[in-house]
């Protein structure tokens, strides 16, 4: 199952976080793939400021980890733990740990861990075509469009 989003300004990205915002939750992974530039980092931001003005907090958004692998962002449900693959080479990585108690997002994600989570994550790719985000969620596991649904 998929959802496709077309977009030419990025306050359109609105619209993608309200419908997946309130189906978050711990645990949970988003795989988010795309070339440089397609958006990625930004569509992970715009998530972020949504659950934090959800619970009222102010939000400090640290970018892309892509040199610390890795950012925690803290908050009350949850915490989500946004890692940037980009510059690992397909070597084993174990997020399990991580996955325990956390909603992880995943920049560039590794075909290992892409394989392993294959049935459970959500898959969002950023195809930037003319100016235009083509914006494909895919999952094969039915509970994410369920939720999404319902909002």
């Amino acid at each position: 199952m998929s959802l496709n989003f077309s977009i030419s300004q990025e306050k359109q990205l609105d619209e993608i976080v309200k419908k997946l915002i309130k189906s978050i939750s711990a645990p949970q992974i988003f795989f988010f793939e795309g070339e440089v530039g397609s958006g990625k980092t930004t569509l992970i931001r715009y998530l972020l400021e949504g659950i934090a003005k959800l619970e009222n907090k102010k939000l400090y958004f640290q970018g892309s980890p892509t040199y610390q692998r890795e950012h925690i962002y803290n908050f009350k449900k949850y915490d989500i733990v946004h890692f940037d693959f980009y510059q690992v080479d397909n070597s084993p990585i174990d997020i399990d740990e991580y996955l325990l108690n956390n909603c992880i997002f995943i920049e560039w994600p590794l075909e290992a861990l892409k394989s392993k989570y294959f049935d459970e994550a959500l898959f969002i790719k950023i195809d930037l075509k003319n100016k235009i985000r083509e914006i494909k969620i895919q999952s094969r596991n039915n509970k994410w469009f369920q939720k999404i649904k319902q909002i």
